[in-house]
């Protein structure tokens, strides 16, 4: 968690949508990151009761890992720059 603290707020381009890191959650097996899109298309968000209630910007979830758990998400990736990445790499190869 200590290495991707430093991402909130962290901005990047990923295929034409600019997002950036809204927040890491701490959540098991492995971390994920809350990635919002920055001035795009909004959605209806609805309440605890499922009825519309405002206008807000996407944003997605994702894993620390891609799909085959063989790597970093490929956006996480893009967001974090190739020194963070190595990094990461190097603390999840333990």
């Amino acid at each position: 968690m200590k290495l991707l603290s430093p991402l909130i707020g962290q901005k990047a381009v990923v295929d034409g949508i600019r997002c950036q890191v809204i927040e890491i959650l701490d959540t098991e097996p492995e971390p994920r990151l809350v990635v919002g899109e920055v001035a795009g298309h909004h959605v209806i968000q609805p309440d605890q009761h499922g009825e519309p209630h405002r206008r807000v910007e996407r944003t997605f979830t994702l894993p620390l890992l891609n799909d085959d758990q063989s790597d970093i998400h490929p956006v996480i990736q893009t967001l974090a720059g190739d020194e963070r990445v190595a990094e990461l790499r190097r603390v999840l190869k333990g």
